[in-house]
């Protein structure tokens, strides 16, 4: 029978939470500062790797101090074994409360999420990459603090690379939440994989599934390169649209189409529910984990009581959250000092994703003169799903946005193009008399729809390598290259190069007696400017 454990170093053993073949975990008491504590106990029979890895975790999270991240206390050897002292979080882990309510509210799952967002935020700012970002990691106190945990195969970019305990080609982390380019490579990987990661923590935290089963089979993993998921919706409807989207950005396959920092996605929270850069979450998380039945997200405060009247009335009048999320307040108790803006972008496919297109605006005060930009005048724009297949044109849609009435100018990025447009902007009040002048217009709120239909050509600068597929050798005496031009194949000259232009399709050709032929057939999108083929030829016999 194993000996009951009273005392560990100064602390005092208050239980065992856990126990396995390389260690445990206890409850202890602090011996002055008459706080619980957790100590993490690691024996020596581990490898030299865990063991680094042991010491690696104490020494990364003492070094961060974040109210979102578990702080560490003290790190030591006794005997045969090293020891991690943390702070002890009174309350569940996300996983326990996924399990135990099956799924959480959108604006629970919102609040959680961007906590989480703060402390990965602040590792990130200090090089530290975590690479292990899932809900059994996440601890929610019963205070309504949210704590990540676990740095134990977390990574410092830019310091010492031979400190990592990764190697090249080597694999770390849960297969549900990792990204796909932590497969090929744990390493390598920067703040982009735990962008991901957190993408699918709250998927399952709105569907109480996750989006890929938990195993490394070629299945699994083919379904996670190609992005190939269930979206929430179909699983839980009542996920907000809002969720959606910001889960579809987050677990994109491709790193360059997701967010690429976490600050985005904590700015579009706050702008989303109006509320302040830290504003009170633990208050509403905490009744949520008491049952105590929640506001959706904490509410501004009007200073008159008629006001707060007036937006509970018409919030239960036109559907409550979206009252406040979209700034109605203004329109509803002012419409003669605000205005209404909505701004809807085209632009034309390419055969392009239309995640992986940026479209940003911005509204600047016309004042005649040095046209600043107009304060929280940035516009966020998300894609509107296509009615079909084959669609030709993206639009983008941004929030309605509610400005004081004047002169503006707006400028709109899309597909490597610009537009500005001036406008003046009518108060809610003139919208609303000239909607009931003319029959039939529906919206008080001022429309723009700038279009990117032109498909503008650049020059296409091609770069052609051919190498022995069996060798690996640079090829370059007898080879031909060329390119079809008119349904001729045309040797790639010089001239021929300064012809070719981008926003169409290109035929390329590579000839080597000695090898077999191999063809290239690739659409080249209008933005694109340089063109790379690193081609392997077979040899003929």
């Amino acid at each position: 029978m194993a000996k009951t454990v009273e005392s560990i170093g100064k602390y005092k053993v208050i239980a065992q939470l856990a126990r396995g073949g390389m260690g445990a975990v206890y409850t202890a008491r602090h011996p002055t500062l008459e706080r619980t504590v957790i100590i993490k106990k690691l024996t020596l029979r581990g490898s030299a790797d865990i063991r680094e890895r042991f010491r690696r975790e104490a020494q990364i999270m003492m070094d961060l101090r974040n109210d979102a991240i578990v702080d560490v206390y003290d790190h030591f050897r006794e005997g045969s074994s090293y020891y991690i002292v943390l702070e002890y979080v009174d309350g569940v882990s996300l996983e326990g409360l996924i399990r135990e309510r099956r799924y959480l509210p959108g604006s629970i799952a919102l609040l959680i999420l961007r906590e989480v967002c703060r402390g990965l935020a602040y590792a990130h700012a200090r090089g530290v990459v975590h690479r292990d970002i899932k809900p059994a990691n996440i601890l929610i106190s019963k205070e309504g603090n949210v704590k990540i945990v676990d740095f134990g195969i977390a990574t410092i970019h830019g310091g010492d690379e031979q400190s990592d305990l990764t190697r090249d080609g080597m694999t770390l982390g849960t297969p549900s939440y990792m990204a796909p380019e932590q497969f090929q490579n744990t390493r390598s990987v920067d703040r982009r994989a735990d962008i991901y990661s957190l993408g699918v923590a709250l998927y399952e935290m709105v569907t109480g599934k996750r989006p890929y089963p938990g195993s490394f089979s070629p299945e699994v993993i083919a379904r996670i390169q190609r992005g190939r998921y269930r979206p929430p919706r179909q699983i839980n409807p009542k996920v907000p649209r809002f969720v959606s989207r910001l889960i579809r950005r987050m677990i994109n396959p491709n790193p360059d189409r997701r967010y690429q920092d976490l600050d985005r996605v904590i700015t579009r929270i706050n702008r989303r529910y109006r509320i302040e850069a830290h504003g009170p979450a633990r208050g509403v998380i905490a009744r949520y984990l008491a049952e105590e039945n929640p506001a959706a997200l904490p509410r501004r405060r009007s200073p008159l009581p008629i006001a707060v009247g007036l937006l509970v009335v018409a919030a239960l009048a036109a559907g409550g959250a979206r009252i406040a999320s979209l700034g109605y307040h203004r329109e509803l108790l002012q419409p003669a000092r605000w205005g209404a803006l909505e701004v809807t972008a085209r632009v034309l496919a390419a055969d392009r994703d239309p995640l992986s297109v940026q479209v940003q605006g911005q509204v600047f005060v016309d004042d005649g003169g040095e046209i600043p930009p107009l304060p929280g005048g940035e516009l966020l724009f998300e894609p509107i799903p296509p009615s079909g297949e084959n669609v030709r044109v993206l639009e983008f849609a941004s929030e309605r946005r509610q400005f004081p009435p004047g002169n503006y100018r707006i400028k709109i990025t899309a597909a490597g193009a610009v537009h500005w447009e001036s406008f003046t902007l009518p108060s809610l009040r003139e919208s609303r008399t000239a909607r009931l002048a003319l029959p039939g217009r529906r919206e008080d709120a001022l429309v723009l729809m700038p279009e990117f239909l032109d498909a503008p050509e650049l020059p296409l600068e091609v770069r052609i390598t051919a190498r022995d597929r069996a060798t690996g050798r640079v090829l370059q005496e007898g080879l031909t290259l060329s390119v079809e031009r008119d349904g001729q194949w045309r040797r790639l000259t010089r001239l021929v190069r300064l012809g070719l232009r981008s926003g169409t399709v290109h035929r390329f050709k590579i000839e080597h007696p000695d090898f077999r032929t191999q063809f290239f057939s690739l659409r080249i999108a209008p933005e694109q400017s340089v063109l790379v083929i690193d081609a392997a030829l077979e040899p003929k016999e």
